[in-house]
């Protein structure tokens, strides 16, 4: 009772009352004396004048009204040098991405790979033709992509074409069927706002996927006055289907297009006018049918290559009749490589994949319900309190996302000192070198020092990571800030002050 009521005084006078209560809650009764010696030797030392900092920041006019949870905090040990409502649940926007990609390296291992398989019931004839359907068991790689990969020297699906071009295969006879396996299909999240399932940063997930399942839509002018715009796809196999009353006006009037996407269907609706001459307009359409959309580039590349399919492309939602005989495997990066482009570029596709890739191995289902069940489960086992917790999605879109400052460097000191805690930070975007954090603390002070995870929607900002301090060891931090109104900008400024103030008042100290 006595640390409880000291913590409430203390929450509003004295910097530093966080890392008393848990001293107190850790050592008992018997050792209040220590750990009052302790807070006042931590806050002469660090939290007062960094507390001190931290309230002249947060309280200028410009944040006035906006909520913040802040944490710094020893990176390896038991130190908490400021706190500012540290408990407080938050949206924490795209930082959630750092317990996804936390559980998958726990559950899915550093050097795992995706695989999919590609298999036949019948085997291929002396002339390379497979009498039958050819069949690809998706097993969750995000990684199929237009552009190249560097660990393969070209787009993994030509190499996947390539590689069923080296087993002799020429003709297909049946279908190309698609199996998800234990993927289930998610598209247009329940907990995402109805104005983002339009984008193309809100991808449907599923067993199996292509091109980060969005498609750039091109809208031109007609050739006359009167006539319907001019749409076409890249690439030009993107399942849509268009409804289009866009329509062309004479040169000098305002043009203006609008357009709705319909949640688990591939249907694009535009309505607008474009006068003659005027320049394109472009949309990243966000793919509901992502296991079609790869069985179509699949198609694709096959024929690039001179392979003919003679049936239809087809979505099996399991795991496909028995087919004896393999003919491909084909991997994905491994899952440190994977989590590094989640982290460093805050890629929304590729963290639910993994969620989903974390559900199926866990839990036998690949959904974002399992996957977040897996999530929950390593918080726990990590000692993380259950109410200080709460995510709906892997990458950050849903504002029903909820999660403290404190939980967030709980999270990254226990994965920090795990056996995954090198590949972790590693994954992280560094201040002044690469990523979202590219840009910031590129200062010769901070250059470098700074690893950390991003977090950015409407009304919501967030940055959480690692500072590195001259005597090797790192502080672990959490900035959740909502409800501000002023500029983004701003409150980006402010976190970065707040780093500089914490690395500043440690620094010397260590």
């Amino acid at each position: 009772m006595i640390a409880t009521i000291f913590r409430k005084s203390c929450d509003h006078f004295t910097p530093g009352a966080d890392s008393l209560r848990n001293s107190v809650f850790r050592h008992g009764r018997t050792g209040f004396a220590s750990a009052c010696l302790v807070f006042l030797v931590v806050s002469l030392s660090y939290s007062a004048p960094l507390g001190d900092t931290i309230d002249s920041l947060i309280a200028l006019e410009p944040l006035r009204g906006s909520s913040w949870s802040i944490l710094f905090a020893e990176a390896d040990g038991p130190l908490e040098y400021a706190a500012r409502d540290a408990d407080r649940l938050l949206i924490p926007a795209s930082v959630t991405k750092l317990w996804t990609t936390a559980t998958a390296l726990d559950e899915l291992g550093a050097e795992t790979r995706l695989t999919t398989k590609v298999v036949s019931a019948t085997t291929l004839d002396g002339q390379g033709t497979l009498s039958g359907d050819l069949i690809c068991i998706g097993g969750g790689d995000p990684a199929f992509e237009m552009k190249s990969r560097k660990d393969l020297g070209g787009p993994a699906l030509d190499k996947l074409a390539d590689q069923l071009k080296s087993k002799g295969l020429k003709r297909v006879t049946g279908n190309l069927i698609v199996c998800t396996g234990r993927y289930d299909r998610t598209c247009g999240n329940g907990v995402w706002e109805m104005g983002d399932l339009r984008e193309g940063f809100a991808p449907a997930v599923d067993g199996a996927g292509f091109n980060s399942n969005v498609c750039n839509v091109k809208i031109a002018p007609g050739g006359s006055e009167g006539d319907t715009s001019v749409v076409s796809f890249d690439p030009p196999f993107a399942p849509i289907s268009v409804i289009n009353h866009v329509l062309t006006a004479s040169s000098g009037n305002d043009s203006w297009v609008e357009f709705n996407v319909t949640p688990c269907r591939d249907e694009l609706e535009l309505t607008g006018v474009m006068a003659r001459g005027d320049e394109p307009q472009y949309i990243w359409f966000p793919i509901q049918e992502p296991a079609l959309y790869f069985g179509l580039g699949l198609r694709d590349a096959l024929a690039r290559k001179g392979i003919t399919v003679g049936g239809q492309v087809l979505v099996r939602n399991d795991m496909g009749p028995a087919a004896p005989n393999v003919l491909v495997e084909f991997s994905s990066p491994p899952v440190a490589e994977l989590i590094a482009t989640v982290n460093k570029e805050s890629d929304n596709y590729i963290a639910e994949y993994l969620l989903a890739a974390v559900g199926a191995k866990k839990y036998g289902q690949g959904s974002t319900e399992a996957g977040l069940r897996a999530v929950q489960s390593y918080a726990r086992e990590q000692g993380i309190v259950r109410d200080q917790v709460s995510l709906q999605d892997g990458c950050g879109l849903s504002r029903q996302n909820l999660v403290s400052a404190r939980a967030c460097v709980q999270l990254l000191q226990k994965v920090g000192k795990s056996a995954q805690g090198a590949t972790f930070e590693a994954s992280l975007s560094q201040g002044g070198v690469d990523g979202t954090l590219g840009g910031r603390f590129g200062d010769a002070d901070m250059n470098g020092r700074v690893r950390g995870k991003t977090g950015t929607m409407t009304h919501v900002s967030s940055l959480a990571g690692y500072i590195g301090l001259d005597s090797g060891k790192r502080l672990a931090f959490a900035i959740i800030c909502n409800n501000f109104r002023c500029s983004r900008h701003y409150v980006r400024n402010t976190q970065d002050q707040l780093v500089r103030a914490a690395f500043n008042a440690v620094n010397g100290g260590q």
